[in-house]
């Protein structure tokens, strides 16, 4: 041992950290704005918009509307001004050209990346992940959304996509392809205060924000029968009635599609994903387990590459337990626990490297039908004789 004389002091590492759950919220658009101020939005690069309402106006320098962002922003705007991710797609020569280009891919001699490939870069430019993504006007084509998902599942996002067409038929077919617990699918398109038709789920990305911000909902609530801002009302009525099994809203959400009712005030309506296992059929319960599952791993990262001692064990269970009584607090989860199993984490394992750590948890349940029913009694006719 080396010698030493005196009083040294020593830092004791080991203990519980605490879990954070970062941004729930932060959104990446993709699309086309030919009048953007170019030095503002270069083409195919993520662009950080931090709730400037002044920068959002310079994607369109001529006033004329033209491409698909303006009018999207403008109706995420119209729920929230929010900090959101913007990225550029050069229109083609037609529509097919300008698809290609949404798509996008990587150029194989710089190693650049192009429209909805460059939603990887997001989180290296911005310093933020994206939770949401949303493709205005471009979703209702198969090839795009076919692109899209793959990154969803990747970046663990939820996708705000929507059916193409002016009738329902066209719509439910349209759902019948997808099967993807982080799809959420709307129709029909909805009108702006200027009259001009924008995809429904420009308004629900930007109520996604909204609740997600609003300390009463947040990321495990719904974003169904919420009031939306800044529509003149649906491309196609939409007929609404409680308890009416064959209304249109009913029949939409039946095929997991949410839409919008005339209810006071145009409000959103439909809580179900694409999902093809019903255990997720719920769009919250989806977002739920994606936002735990990332504040847990990226909370940990102190914990990379440590010596696996008993304490290392209780640091991580217990770390990893108070974030999920935090989150059940907040009224995001009914209920969680963590634990290291002995039979997933024996000597040999633990020896090369490995350590596994499990968690259950409940998330809260959503209210989509409530019954009321009546009793015909005759008990409360003695009145008249009191």
């Amino acid at each position: 041992m080396t010698f030493k004389h005196g009083i040294f002091g020593v830092t004791d590492n080991s203990g519980v950290r605490p879990m954070q759950m970062a941004d729930t919220s932060f959104a990446v658009v993709v699309g086309t704005a030919p009048d953007a101020d170019a030095e503002t939005y270069p083409l195919n690069k993520p662009v950080l918009v931090a709730g400037n309402i002044h920068k959002i106006a310079k994607l369109d320098m001529v006033g004329n509307n033209a491409g698909t962002l303006p009018d999207a922003l403008e109706a995420v705007y119209d729920q929230k001004r929010c900090a959101i991710a913007i990225i550029r797609v050069e229109e083609g020569v037609d529509a097919a050209a300008t698809i290609l280009n949404i798509i996008g891919g990587v150029d194989p001699v710089t190693g650049a990346k192009s429209g909805i490939e460059a939603i990887l870069d997001v989180q290296s430019i911005t310093g933020k992940r994206p939770r949401l993504l949303h493709v205005p006007d471009f979703l209702k084509e198969q090839a795009v959304l076919t692109k899209l998902l793959p990154i969803a599942t990747r970046l663990r996002c939820k996708v705000f996509g929507e059916c193409p067409g002016t009738t329902y038929e066209e719509a439910v077919a349209y759902r019948q392809l997808w099967g993807d617990k982080r799809l959420e699918l709307f129709w029909p398109r909805m009108k702006n205060a200027e009259g001009r038709l924008v995809p429904m789920s420009s308004y629900m990305l930007g109520l996604e924000i909204q609740k997600d911000q609003d300390p009463n909902y947040g990321y495990s609530a719904s974003i169904s029968n919420l009031k939306i801002n800044g529509t003149l009302g649906t491309e196609i009525p939409i007929d609404y009635a409680d308890g009416d099994t064959n209304c249109m809203a009913h029949l939409l959400n039946e095929n997991q599609i949410t839409t919008v009712i005339l209810d006071d005030g145009y409000r959103s309506w439909g809580n179900l994903s694409c999902s093809d296992d019903p255990k997720w059929q719920f769009n919250s319960h989806v977002r739920v387990n994606d936002m735990i599952l990332d504040m847990i791993t990226t909370s940990l990262k102190w914990a990379r590459d440590r010596k696996i001692l008993r304490t290392f064990v209780e640091d991580v269970t217990d770390s990893v337990q108070q974030g999920l009584d935090g989150e059940t607090r907040a009224g995001h989860l009914y209920g969680a626990t963590a634990w290291a199993d002995p039979d997933l984490n024996p000597p040999e394992s633990i020896i090369a490297g490995n350590f596994y750590l499990d968690y259950d948890f409940t998330p809260p349940g959503i209210a989509q039908n409530i019954t009321v029913t009546s009793h015909f009694i005759n008990d409360y006719a003695d009145v008249i004789f009191e």
